[in-house]
């Protein structure tokens, strides 16, 4: 592993780990303001002196992400693969699914797959937020007066039904990449065998076309061997001696 990877991950955990805790913050803020705001009504859920003291048990996260991003200019570290083009299996496949003429089986069987992976997935996300509508259309989780029992609720609900949900999509959707990868093989394989057939073919069609081409070239030579004999034998000053006699005669000079 690099340097740039493995700062990039470590860059990447920080600004994680800074996450998570303010959001932590957050929710601890608010459980123990309503807590407070329960005995006394009074009080204030958000005060100024609960979110100063989150912020500074946030300080170190912040500044270690601070540090990171310094050094990482510094030093000049950054992603290797942030100016390659992006490798997209997909637009591969198309590219050369283009070019094949006749698809194979393989082929055919990977698209259908890549169909049904996507129905698969798509379907089983939806079956996920099933529970989570219910929940939702039930007035009953909504109490006005209940603020905190209702998020903490409707997180427990919403959370791992999205998740699941979320999780059936990403292995449908390697799984799917997977098979786009067998399928641009198969149409690599395609394409070398179309290509084979085509050479073949087009070694079948030279025969004919060398016959023709050496039958040419035999009549040329023979035209070119009986000119010559016709110009030694004086068959040509005959001609010749012709051609000027009916030519004076067209004209009414012979």
């Amino acid at each position: 592993m690099t340097k740039g990877k493995v700062y990039l991950w470590l860059q990447a955990a920080a600004c994680i780990a800074l996450a998570a805790f303010l959001s932590f913050s957050a929710v601890g803020i608010f459980r123990e303001g309503s807590a407070r705001k329960a005995e006394n009504p009074t009080e204030s859920i958000y005060t100024p002196q609960d979110t100063a003291d989150k912020l500074v048990q946030a300080a170190p996260l912040a500044l270690a992400g601070a540090a990171l991003l310094i050094t990482g200019l510094a030093l000049g570290l950054k992603d290797e693969n942030a100016e390659k083009p992006v490798k997209d299996a997909s637009l591969k496949r198309d590219l050369l699914s283009a070019r094949v003429i006749h698809p194979s089986g393989a082929m055919i069987a990977e698209q259908r797959t890549q169909k049904r992976l996507k129905w698969i997935g798509g379907g089983l996300f939806l079956l996920c937020m099933v529970p989570v509508l219910v929940y939702l259309l039930q007035p009953a989780h909504f109490p006005p007066d209940d603020l905190e029992g209702m998020f903490f609720g409707l997180m427990k609900v919403f959370l791992p039904w999205t998740a699941a949900g979320l999780g059936a999509l990403s292995v449908t959707s390697v799984l799917s990449e997977k098979s786009v990868l067998k399928e641009i093989r198969a149409a690599e394989e395609q394409l070398k065998e179309e290509k084979e057939e085509g050479s073949a073919a087009a070694a079948g069609e030279v025969g004919p076309a060398g016959k023709k081409g050496m039958l040419q070239a035999a009549l040329i030579i023979a035209a070119i061997v009986f000119i010559i004999a016709g110009v030694l034998n004086g068959s040509a000053r005959d001609v010749l001696y012709k051609a000027v006699t009916i030519c004076t005669e067209c004209v009414g000079l012979g």
